[in-house]
């Protein structure tokens, strides 16, 4: 059974990586061969929610074939599709293929790959291959996220303030491959994308904000991939909670204001009742010094 199971794997390994021969006629000999795919092993739910000594993840790599030939790659790289950023390959010592590492990398690292192998006669074979991740939501230190305590898979934000009558934005930064499918929630009930409510480019825009469009607003974001060649395809899951509040963002300021007023006047009244006991205090000794003195010119009488 493990045999086979080795044999299906390898077979779909060999038909999946994408052959496309090159202008050189002498190219339609060559076969690309890649493993096809691998998880990436970042975070849990959300950018900075992440294990510094999770284990790494694994790696992609492909090679040449002519009939039962294997060629050792002269030169080799792989290209992410989504920005078109190229690595460079490393290859192997002593199996004739062409490696990218990912190490501890981040869902931001998921993709669609392709490899590119030069071959002997200097055309270059190409073969496509997957980094998997499930979705994640993308963040930096200035916007704090925490784990939901009650529901599993949920992220929550802060809140979100928009003055009345203004355009309302909620942010859903969500990374993963296959890309995540999107779907918005109002308060737990599904949210309408229409009239004055749009979602592009991971920004929920409600226009010309009133007081009913507060509430609690939910992007779930889901997408499913093999976690294993030749395995079937799991289900995964992040979502994203976030508050809308209409109205003056700044009303937390008077309370804090009125507490610095107090303080204020508590430390001007501190430092005249300081101040007025020096006074008094230099005051009596001025008096006592003009007595001192007055008593030293005082002539004393002849005893004789």
């Amino acid at each position: 059974m493990c045999g086979t199971t080795v044999l299906a794997a390898t077979t779909l390994a060999v038909i999946l990586a994408l052959y496309a021969p090159s202008d050189a006629a002498t190219s339609q000999k060559y076969t690309a061969m890649g493993n096809l795919q691998t998880v990436i092993h970042g975070e849990s739910l959300f950018s900075t929610d992440i294990d510094e000594n999770r284990k790494t993840t694994g790696v992609l790599w492909c090679q040449v074939r002519e009939g039962t030939i294997h060629y050792k790659p002269t030169w080799a790289r792989f290209v992410r599709i989504r920005d078109q950023k190229q690595f460079r390959a490393d290859i192997g010592l002593d199996d004739d293929k062409a490696y990218l590492h990912f190490g501890q990398s981040k869902a931001d690292a998921s993709g669609k790959y392709r490899c590119e192998i030069k071959v002997p006669d200097n055309s270059i074979i190409i073969g496509n291959m997957f980094a998997y991740s499930h979705p994640v939501v993308k963040n930096n230190e200035t916007w704090e996220l925490k784990k939901s305590e009650s529901e599993p898979f949920t992220v929550v934000g802060p809140a979100v303030y928009a003055p009345l009558d203004s355009a309302a934005r909620i942010q859903c930064p969500i990374v993963g491959y296959p890309e995540p499918q999107i779907v918005w929630y109002k308060d737990k009930f599904p949210l309408e994308i229409e009239g004055r409510v749009k979602f592009t480019a991971g920004v929920l825009s409600i226009e010309g904000a009133q007081e009913e469009d507060a509430g609690v607003y939910r992007c779930e974001a889901t997408n499913q991939f093999p976690v294993q060649i030749d395995g079937p395809e799991q289900h995964f899951a992040v979502k994203l909670d976030q508050e809308l509040r209409i109205g003056d963002s700044y009303g937390w300021m008077l309370p804090l204001a009125i507490i610095l007023i107090i303080l204020l006047l508590l430390f001007l009244v501190i430092f005249t009742c300081q101040r007025c006991a020096k006074y008094k205090a230099d005051q009596y000794n001025v008096a006592d010094r003009e007595r001192a003195l007055h008593n030293d010119q005082v002539p004393l009488k002849n005893s004789v």
